[in-house]
């Protein structure tokens, strides 16, 4: 079951948000910026961190909403119907700004989704003609939370990055902000090291990996400790790098 089916009405066209929706303009650049439509690029930057609230629902309790806009370009939403039995819903997939407009694109079988950022950054969900949802004295507001910065020593998440094997030492930099952090010493290192070389298209030479991990101090220097590994190709090209079709 997807979110909206449990939205009223003014919902069901959600869908259509993104054929009624004009051109928008770079976050925080004015209203007289001329930017052709494209992505704000490092705008992105701030909006990064976890956005959460209960948001009403017109068949259960409410729906606990936790969504994390990730410095790669990728989001993670986890949907909980609150007085039912259904398991949650889980979507990913990449998101963009432009203007005051947060868009994360369709998963599965759900729709577009946008919000617009208010003036404390938190995430207010928009309608098929781009008008904020409401029910009543309730709105579907989601609000930054005090683990917003996904950058903070004992962070536990996914990360997508360029991670590196020479001379003995590995390293790994985080798409999104270029941030470059060491390798904690785990159980997963060897397994890390053997499908570098094996998968390296020459020595030394970057490969695009997609993990989970948890930021720690090493030696005063911030170093990712590797849980799980998700993904790794040859090509070292981050997610915001790459042509979405929502974009086009």
């Amino acid at each position: 079951m997807t979110f909206f089916r449990s939205f009223l009405p003014i919902a069901s066209g959600l869908c259509l948000l993104a054929a009624c929706q004009g051109r928008e303009q770079g976050f925080n650049t004015g209203s007289e910026n001329n930017a052709p439509d494209k992505d704000a690029g490092a705008a992105t930057l701030p909006l990064a961190g976890v956005y959460a609230d209960t948001v009403p629902c017109n068949d259960c309790q409410g729906i606990a909403t936790r969504l994390i806009l990730k410095p790669d370009s990728l989001y993670e939403m986890q949907e909980t119907y609150l007085g039912r039995p259904s398991p949650a819903n889980y979507r990913r997939g990449p998101w963009r700004v432009r203007g005051q407009v947060v868009t994360l694109e369709p998963s599965g079988n759900d729709p577009v989704r946008r919000y617009s950022v208010e003036a404390n950054q938190s995430l207010r969900l928009l309608d098929a003609t781009g008008k904020p949802m409401s029910d009543g004295a309730q709105d579907y507001t989601l609000n930054r939370t005090s683990d917003s910065n996904l950058s903070e020593v004992g962070t536990r998440r996914e990360f997508t990055g360029k991670y590196t094997y020479q001379a003995n030492a590995a390293s790994f930099v985080e798409c999104g902000t270029d941030k470059r952090y060491t390798i904690a010493p785990t159980s997963l290192n060897a397994d890390l090291e053997r499908r570098y070389g094996t998968t390296r298209k020459q020595e030394g030479q970057a490969v695009f990996v997609r993990v989970e991990g948890v930021l720690q101090n090493a030696g005063g220097s911030e170093a990712l400790a590797v849980e799980k590994l998700l993904e790794m190709k040859p090509d070292p090209i981050c997610p915001q790098n790459q042509k979405q079709a929502f974009q086009k």
